[in-house]
């Protein structure tokens, strides 16, 4: 336990961890006020509101429609604030709209913001592809202000993207410092000293990793609770994600951001164990940064031309895991990839340790 928390020690206060964690923290505020919140808009009653005002007109007039969808309600928002049919390009969304308009064109007509078509026709509830999904899957298809659970997944995407920059900064220094700092031969001068020493900085390094998942977790939480609310959780995750209904958006929300959580943790523990292995082969701590950093950016490259069976491998490993959006694409085959992922961590982490012994036997 004295070695663990030396080692951890070590880590924890190492002026790349803790910078590393502060310019997490600032970039993800600065994407989260600027891009996120800065895009927000509502246009109710002739008056066009942006960034933060648009959030919390947003909110307000959401809270008068909330609750079980029905005709008449769709009938009230359109005669109360229309449709939303206006693009810009290279602007945004629609540009003539507020959040319960929006939620209309996009489950109630013809029109595609993605696709950049405008809407022509109204749907009813039982014509809708909501109402369909909501029928089968006998589930009450409920309004609320919902965009605070889709920036929070954006935002966790960008932090666990971020927060693997970290992991391989901090633990590619791990075996790796040692032998730069010449401090093996005095590490190892009993066998007990050997066994401990290994398995503390192992311990260690998943701690790190561990706490860089959590404050980002909560570092975001704490971001989109404050600015806009969690209303919605209970819903479909198409609907409170404002998407369409892919296999894996007619789940409940709780499902879809447990998988995006529990995924992203794997993604960063299977990145320490990648990095920890590198580390036990090096000589430096800037090889073993520049290899880690390489071998977790290159399945970018292989899925790029690689297709077909191939593919779920390379969707198991670290930075796909982490990557937001990355549910959509391992949905229908999850417990393969995660059988597979934890397969490459567990070996890799074994690799590592037999590595080190043997480096310094």
């Amino acid at each position: 336990m004295r070695l663990y928390k030396m080692e951890l020690y070590k880590l924890c206060h190492k002026k790349i961890f803790l910078i590393g964690l502060a310019a997490i923290a600032a970039l993800m505020l600065l994407f989260f006020w600027f891009v996120e919140v800065g895009d927000e808009l509502a246009v109710v009653d002739g008056k066009t509101y942006s960034g933060y005002e648009a959030v919390q007109m947003n909110r307000k007039i959401t809270k008068e429609f909330a609750g079980i969808i029905t005709d008449e309600k769709i009938d009230q928002i359109v005669g109360k604030y229309g449709i939303s049919s206006k693009l810009i390009e290279n602007m945004p969304g629609w540009r003539d709209g507020n959040y319960l308009s929006d939620f209309i064109t996009r489950y109630f007509t013809n029109g595609s913001m993605e696709q950049g078509v405008l809407p022509t026709e109204r749907y009813s509830l039982e014509e809708s592809e909501l109402g369909d999904v909501c029928e089968r899957l006998q589930v009450t298809p409920a309004l609320e202000y919902t965009k605070g659970w889709k920036i929070f997944i954006e935002m966790l995407g960008l932090g666990f993207m971020m927060g693997s920059v970290l992991v391989i900064c901090s633990v590619s220094r791990v075996f790796a410092g040692e032998e730069t700092t010449k401090m093996l031969p005095l590490i190892f001068t009993t066998e007990e000293g050997r066994r401990k020493d290994v398995t503390a900085k192992i311990a260690a390094s998943i701690t790190v990793t561990i706490i860089i998942f959590a404050a980002i977790l909560l570092f975001n939480t704490l971001l989109c609770g404050v600015v806009y609310g969690f209303d919605g959780f209970d819903n479909l995750s198409g609907i409170v994600l404002l998407s369409y209904f892919s296999m894996v958006n007619q789940q409940p929300f709780l499902n879809y951001i447990t998988m995006v959580i529990l995924f992203g943790m794997q993604g960063l523990l299977s990145l320490c164990a990648v990095t920890l292995c590198i580390s036990a082969q090096c000589k430096s701590s800037f090889s073993a940064v520049i290899a880690a950093a390489i071998c977790w950016c290159v399945p970018l490259l292989v899925r790029m031309i690689f297709r077909g069976l191939l593919s779920i491998v390379i969707l198991a490993t670290p930075i796909f895991l982490t990557m937001n959006g990355m549910i959509e694409d391992i949905y229908p085959f999850w417990r393969i990839a995660a059988v597979i992922s934890i397969s490459i961590g567990g070996g890799c982490m074994l690799e590592g340790y037999r590595a080190y012994k043997v480096k310094s036997a």
